[in-house]
């Protein structure tokens, strides 16, 4: 089948309503990429064939080309799937949690996209390397660190998910060429959501965490009732270095406002 006619058929396929759906449910172009070549797969006549590995069908490929040519390259990239910022005078870096199965060696310093230069400017300033390696050691420990997690409340899930979508907007705006203000608001909602997501994952009412408010302090006292080894004091210490979310909706936070945390 001519290149012509499979893009004709992923063109109808991608503008379908089902596919849309799709598109949305997944997030992302690449994720639907697949559920795109089986309908194209089953349109065309095929059926009973390998997706992927070394006994894929050709067609397979020639689809997924084609699929790929109707996309910008970042159209296609997986993002910040698991990740955090890391704060360096005055400059926002990535840090990157890579997906890894068994036993694995990392290097922290090869998992940031910091200059050679930078990285050896932050290597002869002990305060801001150790502070890099406590911040990628909390990154991994939320985003990679393998552990038999109870699965929490749907209701909590819900949460923490919103948590992790204004978290990534924050990221997105402090690693891009974007004014870093722009980040300051969903920061402060994805603290917030994290927060109460642990309260409801306690068993809290709906009624009760939405009574705190954007009382962060008082969330965190409430979920220290329950959990005597959390660690109240640090993480008191750290929400007073956050600015208040009511007071900085409208009028914008300065340069001098900004000092990076440590939790």
């Amino acid at each position: 089948m001519s290149t012509s006619a499979i893009s004709k058929e992923i063109s109808a396929t991608l503008s379908s309503r089902p596919t849309t759906k799709l598109w949305m449910r997944e997030r992302l172009p690449i994720s639907a990429a697949c559920g795109v070549t089986s309908k194209v797969m089953k349109n065309l006549g095929y059926d009973g064939y390998v997706l992927f590995g070394s006994g894929a069908h050709p067609m397979v490929a020639e689809i997924l080309s084609v699929h790929s040519s109707k996309y910008r390259q970042k159209d296609l990239g997986m993002g910040g799937v698991h990740g955090g910022i890391f704060m360096f005078r005055d400059v926002f870096a990535r840090i990157y949690i890579p997906f890894a199965y068994g036993t694995v060696k990392l290097d922290p310093f090869t998992l940031t996209d910091l200059t050679k230069n930078q990285l050896a400017w932050l290597a002869i300033r002990p305060a801001d390397y150790q502070s890099f390696l406590d911040q990628f050691s909390d990154t991994m420990d939320f985003a990679g660190t393998p552990r038999s997690y109870k699965r929490p409340p749907d209701t909590a899930l819900e949460l923490f998910w919103l948590a992790a979508v204004q978290l990534q907007a924050a990221a997105a705006t402090l690693s891009a060429a974007f004014d870093f203000r722009g980040a300051i608001q969903s920061a402060l909602i994805g603290a917030e959501r994290s927060i109460k997501g642990g309260l409801l994952a306690d068993g809290a009412t709906e009624k009760e965490y939405r009574r705190r408010g954007h009382d962060l302090g008082a969330a965190a006292s409430q979920f220290k009732e329950q959990h005597s080894a959390f660690d109240s004091d640090r993480v008191s210490q750290m929400i007073a270095t956050l600015p208040r979310y009511v007071e900085n909706r409208i009028p914008p936070t300065s340069l001098d406002e900004l000092k990076p945390a440590t939790l």
